[in-house]
């Protein structure tokens, strides 16, 4: 296990190019007339809210967070730690057993390209993976505000803008349960200047059902001691089981790291790999995150090519 500190690859928060769509509709079961209980995989999508509202337009929804988000507030920030967090091995066991496919690659990673059509990538090119709980308050919550996401970076500078949130996208488990196993999310963000996120910095791929125990790169922004949030972080270590649908790294990656990738094959050089799982929380020096099996591919489909 190396951890170090790096300014040469995209921030915690992952930047996508993408494949083909997929369209998923969220289960309704129902028994004797009577409706049950949504599954905990339920896709729960909802528009960002700037200022407590819905902006309609890229312009303006970067005029607001350019506005909110002063390096000033940025460095000031310190990491949400949401209450009520449901582990439970057991009830875990029950509720997310694995639904774990075949091995799948749904992007591959993507430099920045010029205006002009996607390509082979995909159409959306705007997705970003990080924890639920980094985007929603979990059970009894609701969804954070003014939500941006800046690739590198550092110390309150943001050498490649603020991309601020569009659409949210995560699952029932976490909105109405906050069950560990759950916490992920992606998120769409508004073009700036005309651009995608991907077209501007090029992009991560992500990757499904693969092996419990391989390699792994994870970067991060832990804040607290001794890391300070200014930075971010990078930990080289094995991927490990850690419970039904959970992973675990022995990184150590303080508060504040959660929404770091996870990522197979990172290419230090080309600043790129395959994103398997994010960070979640940590405990006695290990972080853990969610699987990336079907059930999160489920939330990716319905994510990659939302405009």
């Amino acid at each position: 296990m190396r951890v170090r500190s790096t300014l040469a690859a995209l921030v915690a928060l992952t930047a996508f190019g993408f494949g083909s769509v997929v369209a998923v509709s969220p289960a309704q079961a129902v028994s004797s007339g009577v409706a049950a209980e949504e599954p905990s995989s339920t896709v729960v999508e909802s528009a960002a809210l700037i200022n407590g509202r819905v902006v309609r337009d890229a312009a303006t929804a970067q005029r607001l967070l350019d506005a909110y988000w002063t390096p000033e507030r940025m460095r000031s920030a310190v990491p949400w730690n949401p209450a009520g967090i449901v582990d439970d091995a057991a009830l875990e066991q029950r509720d997310r057993p694995g639904n774990v496919g075949r091995p799948d690659t749904a992007a591959r990673p993507a430099g920045p390209t010029s205006p002009g059509p996607a390509g082979p990538t995909g159409p959306s090119r705007n997705v970003v993976s990080t924890a639920a709980h980094c985007i929603h308050g979990g059970k009894g919550g609701s969804d954070h505000q003014n939500w941006m996401y800046a690739p590198l970076y550092n110390n309150g500078s943001t050498p490649h803008g603020k991309w601020p949130a569009k659409f949210f996208h995560a699952t029932v488990g976490w909105t109405k349960h906050s069950y560990h196993w759950w916490d992920f999310a992606f998120v769409n963000v508004w073009p700036a200047d005309g651009l995608r996120l991907v077209d501007r910095t090029g992009g991560n791929g992500i990757s499904f059902n693969q092996s419990k125990t391989i390699p792994v790169t994870v970067l991060a922004y832990p804040s607290a001691a001794p890391y300070d949030g200014t930075k971010q972080i990078y930990c080289q270590a094995a991927l490990h089981w850690a419970a039904a649908a959970q992973v675990k790294v022995f990184c150590g990656l303080t508060p504040g790291a959660s929404g770091g990738a996870m990522f197979q094959n990172y290419d230090n050089d080309a600043r790129f790999g395959f994103t398997n799982s994010v960070v979640a929380y940590v405990w006695n020096s290990r972080n853990y995150g969610p699987y990336f099996d079907s059930d999160v591919r489920t939330v990716y489909n319905r994510a990659k090519d939302k405009a």
